[in-house]
């Protein structure tokens, strides 16, 4: 029996269609196929005759043209220079199939060591990267309404049910995003900037992973999202301070060398804050809707939601110190 055939299970516990996919992606012979934790997809990493590779099931709720999408923005990044991982065919030709009702596409591995938390130059590194990306794909059409998360902060406010002071902050968060939408910039962003995006030989980027989020938005969003994955303060698993506040310090870094990349414009400073705070009003009225839903929580949700609490406590306390910092890393 090959690794390719030994029986594997996916996340709900139903095995894996190995035979089938090893048909489609011979890869010279697969020598052993592991599951990779984390991320939407469910992930794999196969050792082959040609290589490592990973597959990548998508979940039940990207469509085709989503999908599609997304291989040719990493196809056309790849056209310019930029480290977006290769899409590898079947031996038929195709970039994805659908098997079992799910699409899968496999890519090239990428060798790399992950982000190194106490490396100012791979912190510099994420705001370049970032910054080189926004340069590359300026010239796609990015057109939308306006930014999906600030819909569905507006759809999960608009509630009867909803806490007055936090139906209060949420409308008023709306209303000052969508008074700076005229002046922000769209592009097609990454969607997921964070450090496990990332892999590094020594200080250099040679790799940019998980395009699986990319979509049409405000290009500020994903300085959002970077500053806020590696700005958090880590201090004790449980305690309630842990990962709830941002060291500025780390969150100018990465904005600077952002900012040494792409002309930015003076909204997006006071932008990034309200994003920030969006996203923390967004989930945490995500799962107290479902409760008030009749949904029975776990301890982990409510957890949640009390992180979420904390992290909007500590915006409160430090809103001007933040907006400075991003004013003086964007100016």
């Amino acid at each position: 029996m090959t690794a390719a055939t030994a029986p594997l299970l996916d996340r709900s516990g139903e095995p894996l269609p190995l035979p089938e996919l090893a048909d489609l992606w011979p890869l010279g012979g697969w020598q052993s196929v592991d599951r990779v934790l984390g991320g939407k997809n469910e992930h794999l990493r196969l050792v082959t005759g040609d290589g490592v590779h990973y597959l990548r099931r998508s979940p039940r709720t990207k469509s085709e043209e989503e999908l599609v999408a997304q291989l040719e923005l990493m196809r056309l990044l790849r056209s310019r220079g930029f480290p977006a991982p290769e899409v590898v065919p079947t031996r038929a030709g195709a970039d994805h199939v659908q098997v079992q009702g799910r699409w899968w596409v496999v890519t090239r591995g990428i060798a790399g060591t992950p982000f190194d938390d106490g490396s100012r130059a791979h912190l510099r590194a994420l705001g370049q990267v970032l910054g080189r990306y926004h340069r590359l794909v300026a010239d796609l059409p990015a057109v939308m309404a306006e930014p999906p998360a600030l819909a569905e902060l507006r759809l999960r406010a608009a509630r009867p049910d909803v806490d007055p002071a936090l139906q209060a902050r949420a409308v008023d968060v709306v209303g000052r995003l969508t008074a700076l939408l005229p002046e922000l910039p769209r592009v097609v962003v990454h969607g997921g900037a964070r450090r496990g995006s990332l892999l590094f030989d020594g200080e250099r980027v040679v790799g940019v992973l998980d395009f699986d989020s990319a979509h049409a938005d405000v290009r500020v969003l994903d300085l959002a999202v970077a500053v806020h994955d590696v700005g958090k303060v880590y201090t004790r698993l449980g305690d309630e301070d842990h990962k709830v506040a941002l060291d500025l310090d780390r969150v100018t870094a990465v904005l600077a060398a952002y900012r040494a990349e792409v002309r930015t414009a003076p909204a997006e400073a006071e932008a990034l804050p309200l994003l920030a705070e969006a996203k923390r009003l967004k989930r945490a009225l995500g799962r107290i809707n479902r409760a008030r839903a009749g949904e029975q929580l776990s301890d982990n949700d409510h957890a949640k939601i009390r992180l979420e609490d904390n992290r909007l406590l500590w915006l409160d306390g430090h809103r001007e110190e933040l907006v400075a910092a991003c004013r003086r890393a964007l100016a």
